[in-house]
């Protein structure tokens, strides 16, 4: 005979069953153009100078048309619209690539473009950078992103090779990844150790980055000594929570725009391919130290937070490193910035961490 308290249960649980109606399951809602504006200020708790660099950003922009308003219909057009999108990015970075006083070398590897940039020191002692570059899988070159490579390479001291892969709609994941491999594997090919190389990558970069590894494990590949993703696009779906409730505070970004370009870099059945979408990927096997970096104001955040939580729960090496109100890719949007000099010194600290020791220092 049941007890007293499984009848209580069993009345309240019924009548609370009874009593709630079925509730569909909440959407995001839609990017509000209004809030979106509204939202458009600089926090007050960055430092004074990141606040000069972002406020002159939200100036330039203020009433752009959206990028997704006239997206690009052929290869010619997107060609067209690459070219545009490097020349405003070569001519915003130009100064500060300047200052560096870098002459990259183009070179090839494995049969994949690269530019060579040496950094201050010309290091000789076996340890290199690979660097992948962002622009939504569709848009920017190896010369047009020379800020991000040069910064590293002057905050490590150490030589960079900085991948000119080929973007959508010429390229996809397939050839994006097959193609960072081989410099990887050219690089190992040509004696150098694979503790030695490290990797780093920037909003899209950071997704190639992450999602090569997977690929260059997956091959038998020696994996690398560490990676530092810089705002990683690491789902290209807009599965993670701030897609939803940044999606209106993030000054840079919107999925509006974002899903053209991974619609070109991944038909949706593969999007949440590991390859594609590092968050996705099983860390258990093993992979590198990664130092994972990005801002507050981003609708990657959740990217960052997830992937972070993948690889540390699989017992991986993985560092969180957030800074407040920054947008993404606060290092080449206000360079001059405590917070971008913060993150490249911890980024260097974590490549002096995990990368082999040269053979002098042993």
């Amino acid at each position: 005979m049941p007890n007293s308290k499984s009848i209580w249960f069993a009345l309240t649980t019924g009548l609370l069953a009874c009593a709630v109606p079925a509730v569909a399951a909440p959407s995001c809602p839609a990017p509000d153009p209004a809030l979106r504006k509204a939202l458009a200020f600089t926090p007050q708790t960055v430092s004074p100078e990141a606040k000069t660099s972002l406020d002159r950003l939200t100036a330039m922009f203020a009433g752009a048309a959206p990028w997704e308003a006239a997206v690009p219909q052929t290869v010619a057009d997107w060609d067209k619209r690459n070219a545009e999108f490097s020349g405003f990015v070569e001519h915003f970075d130009g100064p500060r690539v300047a200052a560096y006083a870098e002459k990259p070398q183009p070179d090839t590897i494995n049969g994949v473009n690269v530019l060579r940039i040496s950094g201050p020191s010309s290091a000789k002692d076996g340890r290199v950078l690979i660097f992948a570059h962002g622009g939504g899988y569709t848009l920017g070159t190896a010369r047009s992103t020379l800020l991000g490579a040069v910064q590293m390479a002057h905050a490590t001291g150490l030589p960079v090779v900085s991948v000119d892969y080929r973007t959508a709609p010429r390229g996809n994941w397939q050839t994006a990844t097959d193609e960072f491999v081989a410099v990887y594997a050219g690089l190992l090919k040509a004696g150098r150790k694979p503790g030695q190389i490290g990797m780093f990558g920037g909003s899209a970069g950071g997704g190639l980055v992450g999602g090569g590894v997977f690929k260059l494990r997956d091959q038998g590949l020696p994996l690398p000594g560490a990676l530092v993703l810089q705002s990683p696009w690491s789902d290209i779906t807009d599965a993670g929570d701030t897609y939803c409730t940044l999606a209106n505070a993030d000054p840079i970004l919107t999925y509006a725009e974002l899903k053209i370009g991974a619609d070109l870099y991944a038909k949706p059945e593969d999007q949440k391919h590991p390859y594609v979408s590092p968050v996705y990927g099983d860390y258990r096997p093993g992979y590198p130290p990664m130092l994972i970096q990005g801002g507050t104001r981003e609708i990657f955040l959740s990217n960052f937070v997830r992937q972070y939580q993948a690889a540390a729960s699989a017992g991986q090496v993985a560092v969180l490193d957030l800074y407040e109100g920054m947008p993404h890719g606060f290092q080449a949007l206000a360079p001059d910035s405590p917070e971008t000099a913060a993150s490249l010194t911890r980024a260097a600290d974590f490549f002096t961490r995990y990368l082999d020791a040269p053979e002098s220092q042993r």
